[in-house]
């Protein structure tokens, strides 16, 4: 497999964002706080995969995904990113194992100012998702 792209990355899954509260949604509007998730890695593109190594290891074939889509939704609202998600969007992922849906949510190379790969890895999978 060839390495096409590799970044870090924040993600959680839609049922893990159903779970946060009040505290969560405020506390991420302020300087130095990432915006909300619940997991993180680094995340490696091939021609055939996602791999996110991290504090939790996953692997979604390329082959699996039904839906890309970045931006925000009822799941991770624009109150999770510091300033409304103005210089930060997530990428929705949904794709099929074992028989069912799962959604994960990216945030892809985020840092201080902002989320600088999340628009780049979204281009990409686009284009090879075509």
């Amino acid at each position: 497999m060839t390495l096409l792209f590799e970044t870090n990355v924040l993600w959680s899954t839609d049922y893990e964002l159903t779970q946060k509260n009040e505290y969560d949604h405020m506390a991420a509007q302020f300087s130095g706080i990432p915006p909300i998730h619940d997991h993180q890695g680094d995340l490696r593109l091939t021609d055939g995969n996602i791999l996110i190594e991290g504090d939790v290891d996953l692997i979604i074939n390329l082959s699996d995904i039904e839906q890309l889509y970045r931006g925000f939704d009822e799941f991770y609202r624009p109150n999770f990113i510091k300033n409304l998600g103005l210089f930060c969007q997530p990428v929705r992922i949904k794709y099929t194992e074992r028989f069912s849906i799962h959604t994960i949510y990216l945030i892809a190379g985020y840092n201080f100012l902002g989320c600088t790969n999340g628009k780049a890895l979204f281009n990409m999978l686009q284009k090879m998702l075509s």
